[in-house]
């Protein structure tokens, strides 16, 4: 029989998993929050405090030891970071302070140059708030044209409505690699992609809920924009990264102005410096990006296969589990799968945040709320919803935690 407490990710790695919580402070800790933030190793916590320790400075513009060490660390960082990812040429993948910074970077540096009033931008429904507002902020700033590509009730995207609204060949198409609610890829959602690329569309795919979830090669990926974050796969906060096609880093424009981002000021204007300087005005997050290195050859060495086998099995125990208690509704029941890292649910009668609460009290940690996805939420007919999310070092006992605490909730609400 296989060890339900075997993981990927080395649990001892990760001491706050050791932690009492709940009420009383007698429960163990079950975490099952990592799609809003996962936990940090050791591994990773040292990485930045050997940085902090050893090389702590200023990158690029010194010529003393501490800055070239600095400056070898983060650029070592990002051709690791461009590695994992599969982007070839690190030149295109440029930090930034989060998923929701580098979508916003696109919008800034890309559209607000490249498009016109009247123009058209599609955004999927399902998107998290950060693949949205952006681009509503664009139309009403540029006065472009937002079509929305609805989902339905089951959470699938409407690809007819996708192939009408194709027809006035919109300049960018907005959609997620994976919802943070649904919990899976969309069916049509690659197809749509390289649809988009068909017609002249530049495509910018949040990738939040998928970096760091299974193999992946941005470069073969149909987007031109692909942001994500670090603190969502293992990294800090505060840093991200917007990856770009050859197409997308040759017309992107700076946003902001500074050090850093030039070669050259005078009286009469400024030089941009090559890419991706010129999107880093300002110091960066280098510890961050130091750590961030760390926790990709981390997942490298768990295996990125063996860390999506692990959470996919985990995620059909919940979802079967959940499923079987009465009252509760498992989300995106309509897709086919497969569903990678979290599982989305409502208990009738009962507001999410007070089962959330309950759960807490038990020493499980989940997430209530609208997920910053209200548009998705109000098309699935649900104001709000609980969501636990797994991890490489998330276990079966944690899944069936989370089952015998919200049974025992349900049995005291009644």
């Amino acid at each position: 029989m296989a060890d339900p407490r075997k993981t990927p990710l080395d649990r001892g790695r990760y001491p706050i998993l050791e932690r009492k919580v709940g009420r009383g402070g007698a429960r163990p800790l079950v975490y099952l929050d990592s799609a809003a933030t996962s936990l940090v190793s050791e591994r990773v916590t040292e990485a930045c405090a050997a940085f902090l320790r050893t090389s702590c400075a200023n990158i690029h513009r010194g010529a003393h030891t501490l800055a070239e060490e600095a400056t070898d660390a983060y650029e070592g960082a990002r051709e690791q970071l461009a590695r994992f990812f599969g982007v070839e040429d690190a030149a295109r993948l440029v930090f930034t302070r989060g998923a929701t910074e580098s979508l916003n970077l696109a919008a800034l540096g890309w559209a607000d140059h490249r498009l016109h009033p009247g123009d058209v931008v599609a955004v999927a429904e399902d998107n998290h708030h950060a693949n949205i507002v952006p681009w509503q902020m664009l139309a009403e700033r540029r006065g472009v044209r937002i079509e929305w590509i609805p989902v339905s009730s089951a959470g699938l995207l409407d690809y007819g409505a996708w192939c009408r609204i194709a027809e006035a060949r919109p300049r960018l198409v907005a959609l997620c690699q994976q919802s943070n609610v649904l919990g899976a890829p969309q069916p049509h959602g690659l197809r749509i992609a390289r649809e988009a690329q068909e017609i002249g569309a530049l495509v910018a795919l949040d990738g939040a809920q998928g970096a760091g979830h299974g193999p992946m090669a941005v470069d073969e990926l149909p987007c031109d924009f692909y942001s994500c974050s670090a603190h969502k796969m293992g990294g800090l906060t505060g840093i991200g990264a917007l990856m770009l096609s050859e197409r997308a880093a040759a017309e992107m424009g700076p946003v902001y102005g500074g050090g850093g981002m030039i070669s050259r000021v005078e009286r009469g204007g400024f030089e941009l410096a090559p890419m991706p300087a010129a999107l880093e005005a300002g110091t960066p997050p280098i510890a961050a990006a130091v750590a961030w290195a760390a926790a990709t050859s981390e997942l490298e060495e768990a295996g990125l296969a063996a860390i999506a086998t692990h959470t996919s099995r985990l995620v059909e125990r919940a979802r079967r589990g959940l499923a079987a208690l009465p009252g509760v509704a498992v989300l995106g029941s309509g897709m086919p799968g497969p569903f990678t890292s979290l599982a989305s649910f409502t208990v009738a009668g009962l507001h999410p945040h007070d089962v959330s609460q309950a759960l807490d009290d038990a020493g499980v940690m989940v997430r209530a709320g609208h997920h910053c996805a209200q548009p998705l939420h109000r098309a699935l007919g649900v104001r709000a919803s609980l969501r636990a999310s797994f991890a490489g070092y998330s276990t079966e006992e944690d899944v069936d935690a989370l089952v015998d605490a919200l049974s025992r909730a349900l049995e005291n609400a009644r």
